[in-house]
């Protein structure tokens, strides 16, 4: 009895110990923690239930306990960590546990300052990763929510409102309709009555009253984030920015001498060349969005609206959640955003407006898809040709449409060679399949277009050029003396190079010169050709060279006809004898026709166009970032304006320089757009005598018939080089 006594009388102490330990922590002031570190403390409910282990163990009377031991203490069956036992508990234990089995007095227990051992386990924050759809529509990219640990660490409150890239949920949805329809309904009735008020134009008294009121929050949410609303400021807001865009000269002093403004030699601004043959930069188009690391692959003027201009582009490869291929009309007086944006699955590689339908954009796409967008649709394109072997199954680099008002076609041409005719209602399979083939002494059968030009009188008959360098003429059906597909009597050699180009002459002038043709190479060259007409080249002599008759589809009299058999006679003549001079060493292929005029430049041509109004001028674009105008009626080895595109503030300068693309803006023949490999769209304004209807003179024509053949004579011999 007396040592179960004894046993008892230690345990009473060592809950007042406990007890007493308890309050001298809560009395002293607690250490400070860094915020980094995230511990767990001990708290009130395990000392509680260490305080109940306590007294249960000492309620037990049938369990023998042995003092002397020390091996069944309550202490180890405590419900508490050894981590965080304080010292003394620690220090109590060992004391119990070694004490000598001897000794039958109690326990005298010591108290020294208690110390709380902390254990630091990792604590890291769990990363939470969320998609949402939004990324890829039209709206700007959501700023960087902070993380959970430094909203904590700041006591910041959490935003009451979701991500707005979050879409909301039916239900919500459906609130929101519902309350704009409210809304709808209250002005549908504000404005019936006021018309039933209104009599031969004037309000009646009265005293019903529909006063102002403030919306709810729900009711502006529902209202700001409706698609009506959106379409609404997106349109208002480009109406205002063309309206600010209109420049007037406020200062203008009407009592001044008037000065002509071509006559102003002083450089303003970036410009080229000088006097009524200077060429200016007047705007440039670039969106950091759509046109960041892209390339622009073609350009082309509206026919119907002059101010609008589309550029095609490449995919941007450090984007990958955004489409492939892009489609950008940009507005003479909207600078700092496109009007319209279309949206591709692939690489879009050439694009152009419809001359029969001005609300209608067709392209041509990396996969062989035919793409057609309508700007009063959204930007996905309303209509494409199937992924399938009906249609292309290769890159469409070159696409056109041909034909009149009410009967036209949208002609494509892929690089394996396959040319189709689509109807502008019906993309789902082609009208027409062609399948054009390398004629003979060629090596190999497959034929890679590169390029296609047709001319404005005759939508059948088209020029291809080759990835060889050869420009072959085509049939898109059989007529008297040739079959559908390549004429194999005739070819256009003189490229050493890919051809990136071909243009017909505009021919819009007393003189026709529809036979003319220009193009460009990666052989840095620029070529001038005369082409036979198809009525022509059914009666061409196997061999003969390059000698053709302007207008032989216009004019057809016998005395024509007859000074075209006299010409070719002579040129044949002058070529035999040139062979035989020269030991057949150079002589051409049988069929084959040179070039009239050769110009070779500085760096590699990427494009030609002639101009729409001048007879003599044509405007090309070279790797080294140049344009350059030509005016072959004053001079044929120089060009006479020259200019680059002005570099970006955070462009890179290597990119800004090569220049791909170039196009004419066709009713006046004034501007010209230019593009390269950085994205950035470049417009001009030319002089006087290299654009507009102002000084046109039918004496031009006359100048550019006269120098045809003048080449003419000359080229029968050697050619003319440049």
């Amino acid at each position: 009895m007396q040592n179960r006594r004894d046993e008892i009388l230690a345990k009473k102490a060592r809950l007042a110990e406990l007890k007493r330990q308890r309050e001298l922590r809560q009395s002293q002031p607690r250490p400070s923690i860094n915020s980094d570190i995230l511990s767990p403390t001990p708290n009130r409910a395990e000392n509680r239930r260490e305080i109940e282990s306590l007294i249960e163990s000492l309620v037990r009377e049938s369990r023998p306990v042995s003092v002397s031991t020390g091996a069944n203490t309550p202490a180890r069956y405590g419900s508490r960590p050894n981590s965080v036992l304080s010292a003394g508990e620690l220090s109590n234990e060992n004391a119990s546990e070694f004490a000598e089995p001897a000794s039958q007095q109690p326990q005298v227990l010591s108290t020294i300052p208690s110390k709380t051992v902390y254990e630091c386990p990792p604590s890291p924050v769990k990363e939470v990763y969320s998609y949402s759809k939004g990324v890829q529509t039209t709206e700007e990219w959501p700023s960087p929510r902070r993380s959970r640990a430094m909203s904590v660490s700041e006591d910041d409150e959490p935003p009451a409102t979701s991500s707005p890239s979050k879409r909301p949920s039916r239900r919500e949805r459906e609130r929101e309709e519902e309350l704009r329809e409210k809304i709808r309904k209250e002005i549908e009735e504000e404005l019936q009555a006021a018309k039933e008020l209104m009599t031969d134009g004037v309000l009646k008294p009265t005293t019903a009253n529909f006063p102002a009121r403030t919306l709810t929050a729900d009711e502006l949410r529902a209202v700001t984030q409706s698609e009506e609303f959106m379409d609404f400021i997106d349109r208002s807001t480009k109406v205002i920015e063309k309206a600010l865009d209109q420049e007037y000269d406020i200062l203008t002093d009407y009592t001044l001498q008037v000065r002509d403004a071509d006559d102003d030699d002083e450089p303003t601004g970036n410009t080229g060349g000088r006097g009524r043959r200077k060429v200016k930069e007047i705007a440039q188009f670039f969106d950091d969005r759509w046109s960041k690391k892209r390339m622009v692959s073609s350009i082309d003027f509206s026919p119907k609206f002059p101010e609008l201009l589309l550029a095609s582009y490449t995919k941007n490869p450090t984007a990958p959640h955004e489409p492939d291929g892009i489609v950008q009309v940009w507005n003479m007086h909207l600078r700092d955003r496109p009007e319209f944006v279309f949206h591709a699955q692939s690489d879009i590689l050439t694009a152009k407006f419809s001359p029969f339908h001005p609300n209608l954009v067709i392209g041509g796409a990396y996969s062989g898809q035919v793409l057609l967008w309508d700007t009063r649709a959204r930007s996905a394109p309303v209509q494409k040709t199937p992924l399938t072997g009906s249609g292309h199954t290769h890159p469409v680099y070159c696409i056109d449409i041909v034909g009149t008002q009410n009967a036209n076609n949208i002609i494509s041409c892929s690089t394996d060679g396959v040319v189709c005719s689509w109807a502008v209602d019906m993309l789902a399979q082609p009208q027409e399949a062609l399948t054009l083939s390398a004629p003979l002494p060629a090596k190999y059968d497959d034929l890679s277009p590169t390029c296609i030009a047709f001319p404005q009188a005759d939508p059948t008959f088209f020029l291809v050029g080759t990835e060889e360098g050869t420009i072959y003429p085509c049939h898109r059906y059989d007529r008297a003396g040739a079959k559908a597909g390549v004429d194999t009597r005739v070819s256009y050699r003189g490229h050493a190079a890919p051809v990136m180009s071909v243009s017909f002459h505009p021919a819009r002038g007393p003189v026709d010169l529809g036979d003319l043709v220009l193009s460009s190479s990666l052989d840095w060259s620029v070529k001038l050709w005369k082409v036979r007409a198809p009525a022509a080249t059914s009666t061409v002599v196997a061999g003969a060279p390059s000698v053709g008759v302007a207008g032989a589809g216009a004019n057809s009299s016998a005395a024509a006809a007859a000074a075209a058999a006299a010409a070719a006679a002579a040129a044949t003549a002058a070529a035999t004898a040139s062979a035989s001079a020269s030991g057949g060493a150079s002589h051409l292929d049988a069929g084959a026709v040179a070039p009239l005029l050769d110009i070779v430049r500085e760096d590699v041509v990427y494009d030609a166009a002639w101009s729409p109004v001048k007879p003599g001028v044509f405007a090309l674009v070279d790797g080294a970032g140049w344009l350059e105008l030509w005016d072959v009626t004053v001079e044929t080895e120089e060009p006479v304006a020259r200019i680059s595109p002005s570099p970006r503030k955070d462009g890179r300068t290597m990119l800004s320089k090569s220049l791909n693309k170039v196009a004419w803006e066709q009713s006046e023949g004034k501007r010209l757009a230019a593009g390269g490999i950085d994205g950035a769209v470049t417009v001009f304004e030319v002089g006087t005598q290299l654009g507009g209807k102002e000084e046109l003179k039918n004496e031009e024509w006359a100048s550019v018939k006269k120098l045809v053949n003048r080449l003419e004579v000359v080229g029968a011999g050697d050619g003319a080089v440049v």
